[in-house]
């Protein structure tokens, strides 16, 4: 199994993308010396494709990954109806391509004082089968709709979030065989899309259509936590950054990450950074001013 992996930062950029249709006999462009990533994804029939000499058959709710600045071309026509989509997205970081994942360092320097930023690496499988290819087409599908929109100094960030969750849902297919593992991300993805509002056991019950104890039993076993513990740390973690970056007022804050109740929001936070909001924010901010 190939591994195609990505140093961030800086972040992949989302460039454009489609929905193509192949009637029986056409074939994929031939293309060399594009400076973007292709991600391909076939949701009808199958792709033959050939990239630097290495053939590739795409078939039905399978994905391909196509690098940088390399020549791919039909290895031969449709033999069937194909429907699938393409990603182009840029990255000018380093990359690389193997049998295994390697970890790579970005060369951008990255302060970690306050802001507690990671170097990270983007795994991608060079070619793979969509075990969650509903939730991946409907994450393509609201990508593509964000392209459409009107409101264009809007529509970019919502196009590169919209992305950014696409790229989260692919890197975990290599795990999506464990059912466990993908409910544990499904939850979590929900809880950093949903933080601020109103969340419970039941409600993550109901929205999954699965048991309280399910849900509990699959996010302790991958994130060590439990939903309700995953949620009261990622809202903390948000309304840290609210302070750090903006002028908003404790209780603002504290409402914008779905605390209901300020003295609790309060005491939460001082356990976990050993400062108040308010004396974490003055310490914080005299620190970044003194530095620059």
């Amino acid at each position: 199994m190939e591994i195609v992996s990505i140093a961030v930062p800086p972040f992949p950029i989302f460039i454009e993308g489609n929905r193509t249709k192949y009637e029986i006999g056409e074939s994929h462009p031939n293309r060399s010396e594009l400076e973007y990533f292709d991600l391909i994804f076939v949701k009808k029939g199958k792709l033959y494709l050939t990239e630097d000499g290495k053939d590739f058959i795409v078939n039905k709710n399978e994905m391909l990954v196509l690098l940088p600045l390399k020549h791919h071309f039909s290895t031969r026509p449709t033999d069937e109806e194909t429907e699938f989509y393409w990603i182009h997205f840029y990255s000018n970081s380093f990359y690389s391509e193997g049998d295994e994942p390697r970890k790579l360092i970005s060369n951008i320097p990255i302060p970690s004082l306050h802001f507690h930023n990671h170097r990270y690496t983007l795994h991608l499988q060079k070619k793979c089968k969509l075990l969650d290819y509903e939730e991946i087409y409907n994450k393509i599908d609201q990508l593509l709709l964000a392209t459409t929109n009107e409101n264009k100094e809007l529509s970019f960030w919502d196009i590169q979030i919209s992305f950014f969750s696409l790229l989260n849902l692919l890197e975990y297919q290599e795990n999506a065989k464990d059912s466990g593992y993908v409910i544990s991300e499904k939850v979590a993805q929900f809880i950093r899309e949903n933080y601020h509002k109103p969340i419970t056991n039941t409600m993550l019950a109901k929205h999954f259509n699965i048991h309280e104890n399910t849900i509990a039993k699959y996010m302790k076993r991958f994130h060590n936590v439990t939903a309700l513990e995953y949620l009261n740390t990622y809202r903390l973690e948000q309304a840290r950054i609210f302070l750090l970056k903006t002028d908003h007022s404790i209780q603002s804050i504290a409402e914008q990450c779905g605390f209901s109740y300020g003295p609790y929001f309060s005491s939460a936070f001082k356990k976990m950074y050993g400062f108040s909001p308010l004396n974490y924010r003055k310490k914080h901010t005299r620190n970044i001013k003194g530095k620059g």
